[in-house]
């Protein structure tokens, strides 16, 4: 053994990392731990997986720009894609998330009759601006149209940057402005003392404290933006789904199902194809022809001269003769595939589970029972809720923050003791928001339910109202006064 050490050194030393190894495997095998299974190197099912660890920037960061790329071209070319964002964007905003201020009044030491009249001014107020084009920095769109133009560019492209920028511009009584900045323009600067990885900047405690942004296509140098002010004023929002610590960028809601809907796209034009080729009903001629190459040519000479002689078309209740040896042979089409429905289904239930969206709804196919398609409409609605609650949380109330902020600096609103007291200024902040209601199967069993949950205490008229139609109870009850009155006059009316 020394000998053959001294003459091959390295044979000597792979057997005995390869007797080490078998030693190991060996031991694993008697152990029936993780490494028989899911950790298995040897399996052939795990051969093409990446066993390394990476961290967030290099999961995420280092492909961003290849899945938001990749994420918008499916948005613009591929039905189910379009379809699952665009659910999500109507049922999560729809015509637009609400407020419904709900100051705190133990905290304020308010009445009743008082908490009433300061909401009622501070909705009054903002319904003035959100209402209007005023709040966009563009002059393009209203608050809750801006709510579904940062929601879809959240789920194509995996977040939106929100810059809340002064503009002081005539006839305009608020300055605060609305910014949605595009994604791909978050980049990072070439500066060495700064740590920064896909345009986010954070310092010693992993604390965000600035973005990069390119300012325009004219140039290619970015620019710092702060997420607050030295005042503590919010400079930047960000509307991102995290799923890893120390995640800087977002994921694209598309981006588990990138490559099945490729191929899903691929599969459905080739069977489009097919299927318009198919429906071209053809007919070939045959004929036996002399095989040799001058009979063949004279053939192809006679038969360019005489180029009417030989043409023929199908039409209706056409006979026509044939030259003779010459056949006719229909073609049989195959198309369309009887099990291309069948599949297509199949991949969308995968493409459903990972968006947690269920096929039903992804396609809109409510072919099963009232059971089941109402099943499948409760548990989408968790989705949806927690999307909107999300949004809520990271767009409507910061926004709503800092404008209530301008209106008591402005005079607009008069809040007692707004600016002496953080407490008392957060507690004049509190708000509900609300928005499209969930898609009701039977209207009149929902109504039933909504009855028996008031008369047992577990609702409220004002949250049944929101949740069943989205109308405010309040205004129901004015316009229901009104409505009365109205009839009871051409009730007496018809009456003389």
């Amino acid at each position: 053994m020394k000998i053959l050490e001294k003459i091959a050194p390295r044979f000597m030393a792979n057997r005995e990392r390869a007797r080490r190894e078998l030693k190991l495997e060996k031991l694993k095998t008697e152990m029936l731990n993780y490494s028989q299974h899911g950790a298995s190197t040897r399996k052939n099912a795990f051969r093409e997986y990446d066993d390394n660890l990476y961290d967030a920037d290099e999961d995420i960061g280092d492909n961003k720009e290849i899945l938001m790329a990749r994420s918008r071209q499916l948005y613009m070319g591929n039905s189910i894609a379009i379809g699952a964002i665009r659910k999500m964007r109507t049922n999560v905003v729809g015509t637009g998330i609400k407020l419904k201020p709900k100051i705190n009044k133990k905290i304020l030491g308010l009445t009743d009759d008082e908490v009433s009249q300061i909401q009622e001014n501070i909705q009054t107020v903002w319904e003035l601006w959100a209402n209007s084009v005023e709040c966009d920095l563009e002059r393009q769109s209203n608050f809750y149209q801006l709510q579904s133009l940062a929601l879809i560019t959240q789920l194509v492209d995996g977040e939106c940057f929100v810059l809340l920028p002064f503009e002081k511009r005539k006839n305009e009584f608020f300055e605060l402005k609305i910014k949605l900045i595009d994604s791909s323009r978050c980049v990072t600067p070439n500066i060495s003392n700064v740590d920064a990885k896909n345009g986010v900047e954070i310092n010693k405690k992993g604390e965000i404290v600035a973005y990069w942004f390119i300012k325009n296509k004219f140039t290619l140098i970015p620019e710092r933006v702060q997420v607050t002010g030295e005042n503590g004023r919010k400079n930047v929002l960000v509307l991102m789904e995290k799923e890893r610590i120390g995640q800087r960028r977002g994921v694209p809601l598309l981006a588990p199902v990138i490559e099945m809907l490729s191929q899903i796209t691929k599969f459905t034009n080739a069977e489009l194809m097919n299927a318009v080729v198919s429906s071209m009903f053809s007919v070939f001629i045959t004929s036996e022809v002399n095989a040799n190459p001058i009979s063949n040519m004279f053939q192809q000479q006679n038969s360019n001269q005489n180029n009417r002689k030989n043409d023929y078309s199908l039409g209706s209740g056409t006979i026509m003769e044939l030259e003779p040896g010459q056949d006719v042979k229909f073609a049989e089409p195959t198309r369309p595939n009887t099990q291309f429905d069948n599949f297509l289904f199949a991949m969308c239930k995968q493409v459903g589970t990972a968006l947690e969206i269920p096929v039903e709804v992804l396609l809109s196919n409510f072919n099963a029972s009232y059971s089941a398609s109402k099943a499948s409409l409760e548990e989408v609605w968790k989705t949806y809720m927690m999307r909107r609650e999300w949004l809520i949380s990271n767009f409507c109330q910061p926004i709503f923050e800092e404008w209530l902020d301008e209106a008591v600096a402005k005079g607009y609103l008069e809040l007692k003791g707004y600016f002496d007291n953080p407490l008392i200024r957060k507690a004049y902040q509190q708000a509900e928001w609300y928005g499209e209601t969930q898609s009701q199967l039977d209207p009149y069993k929902e109504i039933k339910a909504a009855q028996l949950r008031i008369e047992t205490g577990v609702s409220t008229v004002a949250r049944e109202a929101r949740n069943l139609n989205g109308s405010d109870w309040k205004e129901n009850i004015e316009q229901r006064k009104a409505e009365i009155k109205a009839m009871g006059g051409l009730i007496n009316d018809s009456s003389k």
